[in-house]
């Protein structure tokens, strides 16, 4: 089901619920955050995993999807983000949700469970950049000369790997970031190369999972394993592939590795 939740500043932030648990059950809910340039409908295939066991939560951010697409001017920031995140959270009546987040949704994420500790009882994060990637400025100087769509073309396989299909890629072209508004790519592009939460992660405290592949272009294992290190309760999944979207490229083998996690935290928290 589509809801709209209206901010203080009269954006409006869309999001869809997924329920098909036991209605005489209380279930725990799972809110998904997506990276750059998608929406909610990136989480698709995830849906039918976790919608029998959760209430899965789906926010389009604001400036991406359904929501209020952002004027270039805006002056994005983590906090406003993650005020957003926390509005919907006590706006669905929770006091504290698993969240998942991908690529920049994953940072953010990882932001929500440093600083807002008290919202967040377990952690994923696909590919989440501590860093913003190299080759930001190129792509707003691409989307500036051919527009969104064309950008969006010329990066996807990167993306989604070599084992992806053109139907597929090019799904993800017309159904996700090509339809992203130019206004909010040139604000949230111009915010993305200030992103640095490697002192934040440092602060994590719930059960964390963090996923990455082996053959992405964007971040080395290496690298990743040096920082998920430094977060004490973090354990790290790498998957054969070379996409750096993980959670779009391998869905079914994130969300299962990702209800397995679940599955083994709550098992753990009922032997206490």
């Amino acid at each position: 089901m589509e809801h709209a939740l209206e901010r203080p500043d009269g954006c409006k932030i869309f999001y869809t619920i997924d329920d098909f648990t036991d209605p005489w059950r209380k279930a725990e809910t799972v809110l998904f955050v997506h990276g750059l340039a998608e929406s909610g409908v990136a989480w698709r295939a995830w849906v039918p995993h976790f919608a029998r066991h959760y209430r899965v939560v789906r926010i389009d951010l604001r400036g991406f999807g359904r929501s209020t697409a952002m004027p270039g001017s805006h002056e994005w920031t983590m906090d406003e983000l993650l005020d957003d995140i926390e509005a919907l959270i006590r706006h669905l009546g929770c006091t504290r949700v698993h969240l998942v987040g991908a690529k920049s949704g994953g940072s953010m994420a990882l932001a929500m469970a440093a600083n807002r500790p008290a919202l967040v009882q377990t952690l994923i994060g696909v590919t989440p950049p501590l860093l913003p990637a190299a080759g930001v400025d190129d792509w707003v100087k691409h989307i500036a000369a051919k527009g969104v769509l064309d950008w969006a073309a010329h990066t996807m396989q990167g993306r989604l790997g070599t084992a992806a299909t053109q139907a597929e890629v090019d799904w993800w072209i017309h159904n996700l970031q090509g339809k992203t508004p130019i206004s909010t790519l040139e604000g949230y592009l111009r915010w993305v190369p200030k992103l640095d939460i490697r002192e934040d992660v440092k602060r994590i405290s719930c059960p964390t999972l963090i996923i990455t592949t082996t053959g992405s272009g964007l971040r080395s294992v290496d690298g990743v394993k040096a920082w998920v290190a430094g977060v004490k309760p973090a354990r790290l999944l790498i998957l054969d592939g070379d996409a750096w979207h993980a959670a779009g490229a391998y869905p079914d083998r994130c969300a299962q590795a990702t209800l397995e996690f679940l599955d083994e935290q709550k098992n753990s928290k009922a032997a206490l």
